[in-house]
Protein backbone atom coordinates (compact mmCIF):
# COMPACT_ATOMS: atom_id res chain seq x y z
CA UNK A 1 0.00 0.00 0.00
CA UNK A 2 1.62 3.37 -0.88
CA UNK A 3 1.16 6.95 0.95
CA UNK A 4 -1.37 9.51 0.10
CA UNK A 5 2.01 11.56 -0.86
CA UNK A 6 3.73 8.37 -2.96
CA UNK A 7 0.41 8.70 -4.92
CA UNK A 8 0.33 12.50 -4.96
CA UNK A 9 4.26 11.96 -6.88
CA UNK A 10 2.75 9.40 -9.28
CA UNK A 11 -0.16 11.62 -10.22
CA UNK A 12 1.87 14.65 -10.78
CA UNK A 13 5.18 12.40 -12.73
CA UNK A 14 1.12 10.78 -14.69
CA UNK A 15 0.21 14.68 -15.41
CA UNK A 16 3.96 15.72 -16.48
CA UNK A 17 4.13 13.31 -19.22
CA UNK A 18 0.61 13.44 -20.34
CA UNK A 19 1.48 17.14 -20.96
CA UNK A 20 4.98 16.20 -22.83
CA UNK A 21 2.68 13.89 -24.68
CA UNK A 22 -0.06 16.92 -25.50
CA UNK A 23 2.31 19.75 -25.86
CA UNK A 24 0.24 21.48 -22.74
CA UNK A 25 2.71 23.52 -22.21
CA UNK A 26 1.68 25.78 -19.70
CA UNK A 27 1.02 22.65 -17.70
CA UNK A 28 4.17 21.25 -17.93
CA UNK A 29 5.85 24.52 -17.15
CA UNK A 30 3.91 24.54 -13.90
CA UNK A 31 5.12 20.76 -13.61
CA UNK A 32 8.47 21.67 -13.74
CA UNK A 33 10.76 23.16 -11.52
CA UNK A 34 12.70 26.43 -12.35
CA UNK A 35 15.88 25.05 -11.52
CA UNK A 36 15.05 21.74 -13.29
CA UNK A 37 18.14 19.21 -14.52
CA UNK A 38 17.07 16.86 -17.09
CA UNK A 39 19.50 14.22 -18.58
CA UNK A 40 17.94 12.36 -21.63
CA UNK A 41 18.57 8.74 -21.90
CA UNK A 42 21.19 10.44 -24.93
CA UNK A 43 23.02 11.88 -22.31
CA UNK A 44 22.10 15.13 -23.60
CA UNK A 45 21.58 17.94 -20.10
CA UNK A 46 19.29 20.29 -20.28
CA UNK A 47 17.91 23.44 -17.88
CA UNK A 48 14.02 23.85 -17.82
CA UNK A 49 14.22 26.78 -20.38
CA UNK A 50 16.08 24.37 -22.82
CA UNK A 51 13.99 21.39 -22.21
CA UNK A 52 10.64 23.81 -23.13
CA UNK A 53 12.14 25.38 -26.23
CA UNK A 54 13.38 21.58 -27.62
CA UNK A 55 9.83 20.19 -26.79
CA UNK A 56 8.22 23.37 -28.15
CA UNK A 57 9.99 22.92 -31.20
CA UNK A 58 9.55 19.00 -31.62
CA UNK A 59 12.82 18.00 -30.56
CA UNK A 60 11.83 15.44 -29.67
CA UNK A 61 8.08 15.17 -30.24
CA UNK A 62 6.96 12.83 -27.77
CA UNK A 63 3.91 10.42 -29.47
CA UNK A 64 3.82 7.75 -26.27
CA UNK A 65 4.98 7.57 -23.02
CA UNK A 66 3.73 4.58 -21.34
CA UNK A 67 5.41 4.62 -17.69
CA UNK A 68 5.40 1.08 -15.50
CA UNK A 69 7.33 -0.70 -12.76
CA UNK A 70 7.47 2.69 -10.39
CA UNK A 71 7.98 2.99 -6.90
CA UNK A 72 7.68 6.42 -5.20
CA UNK A 73 8.75 7.59 -2.23
CA UNK A 74 8.65 10.77 0.19
CA UNK A 75 10.39 12.29 2.47
CA UNK A 76 9.32 15.63 3.88
CA UNK A 77 9.06 17.75 0.70
CA UNK A 78 11.06 15.41 -1.57
CA UNK A 79 9.45 12.34 -3.52
CA UNK A 80 11.65 10.17 -5.78
CA UNK A 81 10.13 8.04 -8.48
CA UNK A 82 12.33 4.75 -10.01
CA UNK A 83 10.33 3.48 -13.11
CA UNK A 84 10.42 1.87 -16.38
CA UNK A 85 8.44 3.59 -19.44
CA UNK A 86 7.85 2.39 -22.71
CA UNK A 87 8.95 5.70 -25.23
CA UNK A 88 7.21 6.60 -28.81
CA UNK A 89 9.32 9.92 -30.28
CA UNK A 90 9.39 11.27 -33.79
CA UNK A 91 13.44 12.78 -33.72
CA UNK A 92 14.57 14.82 -36.60
CA UNK A 93 11.59 12.89 -38.94
CA UNK A 94 11.99 9.18 -37.46
CA UNK A 95 10.49 7.87 -35.27
CA UNK A 96 11.68 5.98 -32.28
CA UNK A 97 10.40 3.33 -29.95
CA UNK A 98 12.44 2.30 -27.00
CA UNK A 99 12.38 1.52 -23.38
CA UNK A 100 14.53 3.71 -20.34
CA UNK A 101 14.85 3.13 -16.35
CA UNK A 102 14.24 6.68 -15.17
CA UNK A 103 14.88 8.48 -11.92
CA UNK A 104 12.59 11.60 -11.38
CA UNK A 105 12.85 13.83 -8.21
CA UNK A 106 9.65 15.96 -6.85
CA UNK A 107 10.13 18.94 -5.00
CA UNK A 108 6.93 20.27 -3.00
CA UNK A 109 6.21 23.51 -3.73
CA UNK A 110 3.04 25.04 -1.83
CA UNK A 111 0.55 22.25 -2.72
CA UNK A 112 1.98 21.01 -5.82
CA UNK A 113 4.75 19.05 -6.79
CA UNK A 114 7.02 19.60 -9.47
CA UNK A 115 10.00 17.81 -11.13
CA UNK A 116 13.48 18.84 -10.05
CA UNK A 117 15.51 16.28 -11.81
CA UNK A 118 15.32 13.76 -14.48
CA UNK A 119 17.80 11.02 -15.43
CA UNK A 120 17.44 8.08 -17.57
CA UNK A 121 18.86 5.28 -19.31
CA UNK A 122 17.90 3.77 -22.54
CA UNK A 123 17.43 -0.28 -21.96
CA UNK A 124 19.56 -2.32 -24.18
CA UNK A 125 17.35 -4.14 -27.08
CA UNK A 126 16.03 -7.18 -26.39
Amino acid sequence: MISAAEAEVLRADDRRFEAMRKGDWATLDASLADDLTYVHSSARLESKKEHLANLRAGRPHYRGIAPRDRIARVDGNVGVVNGVSEMHVENDGKELRFTIRYLAVYTKVGEQWRMLAWQSTRQPDA
